[in-house]
């Protein structure tokens, strides 16, 4: 079996997974909050979640919808706002070629778990995405690919052409039972079971001057792109930590030991670096629990023993006392509130 290494995915993605499901009459954000997703928090430029909740999401989505295109739904509520500053680079492109090659460069601010590559071979240009090394392929559902495959497509018809199509796609998904709405979309052949997953361009297309183009526009988010990274870069070891001890429930039943194995690191070097980063492990662990404590009391089928037990406290009193320390009233208090609040 595969190391599944820690990936993050743009928070915004959930957004859009949320909008579609209300497409098929279901209120998304009820089903956010059923893998921990906060709607709102989930638009904030820098909210990031882990490969394992989105994948979560994804295989509630295909539950309750009982839709095998569901991804491809997804991919049609996209919008430049939906990938922030790199979606407003790539409308400013000049050329598609442009384009693609700002997502290829600037991918892991969506999503880190994969590569792109865009080459230009002869009348053909291949655009491929590749998972990273590490990652286990059973962690993202074809849907997510669909959706991903479906985006880059219709934003090439939404800054070019409307008509416009690939050569052909190629998809690492398995083969649906009705392919039809795929062919519908792509409008060109597609071919499923893929080693990969490809969209075969037209050269030419791909170096037409696009109506939608602003060097000024794309050079400023440019460098909006490369703040959000180093930002990215510089938390990337926080937020791993953060997202393991959320996935081992109770929370705080991963040892610093075990946390360093998980990380690829000594315990020391871990140590070492929490250190430069001004935190301890206790710190963050008690980080994580507040953060998750005041999201789960949202959630009114959890009861506070089971809240409790989640946060991994003994006793329930324990649990009440921290509670207090962190928000300055009792979690039964801050629920009675947050329900008043939805009313």
């Amino acid at each position: 079996m595969p190391e599944n290494k820690q990936a993050s995915i743009m928070g915004s993605w959930a957004v859009v997974i949320g909008r579609a499901l209300e497409y098929y009459q279901l209120e998304g954000a009820v089903f956010l909050e059923r893998v921990g997703i906060d709607q709102q928090q989930a638009n904030h430029l820098d909210t990031r979640y882990s490969l394992h909740r989105i994948d979560r999401l994804w295989r509630l989505a295909r539950n309750v919808t009982q839709d095998e295109a569901f991804g491809l739904t997804v991919a049609r509520f996209m919008r430049p706002t939906s990938w922030h500053a790199l979606g407003f680079a790539i409308w400013a492109s000049d050329t598609l070629m442009e384009g693609f090659g700002r997502l290829a460069q600037n991918l892991r601010m969506f999503a880190d778990y994969a590569d792109m590559t865009v080459l230009t071979k002869g009348d053909r240009v291949e655009i491929e995405l590749n998972l990273r090394e590490g990652i286990d392929p059973r962690m993202i559902p074809p849907e997510a690919c669909d959706a991903f495959i479906g985006t880059c497509v219709l934003t090439a018809r939404h800054i070019y052409r409307p008509d416009f199509g690939p050569q052909s796609i190629w998809l690492s998904r398995p083969q649906p039972q009705n392919p039809t709405p795929w062919t519908r979309l792509f409008k060109c052949p597609v071919y499923f079971n893929s080693a990969s997953d490809r969209i075969i361009f037209n050269t030419s297309a791909m170096f037409q001057p696009l109506l939608t183009a602003s060097p000024e526009l794309a050079a400023q988010n440019d460098v909006l792109v490369a703040n959000y990274l180093a930002r990215m870069d510089q938390k990337d070891l926080l937020a791993r930590i953060q997202a393991l001890l959320v996935q081992h429930e109770p929370i705080g039943t991963l040892t610093l030991m075990q946390l360093a194995e998980h990380l690829n690191l000594s315990q020391r070097t871990l140590q070492r670096r929490l250190q430069k980063k001004g935190q301890t492990y206790q710190q963050l662990l008690d980080d994580v629990r507040q953060k998750q404590a005041l999201h789960w009391l949202r959630l009114n089928h959890l009861s506070m023993g089971e809240i409790s037990y989640r946060l991994g406290f003994t006793h329930l009193g324990n649990f009440c006392r921290a509670f207090k320390r962190w928000y300055g009233e009792s979690p039964t208090q801050t629920r009675k509130r947050l329900m008043q609040n939805l009313d």
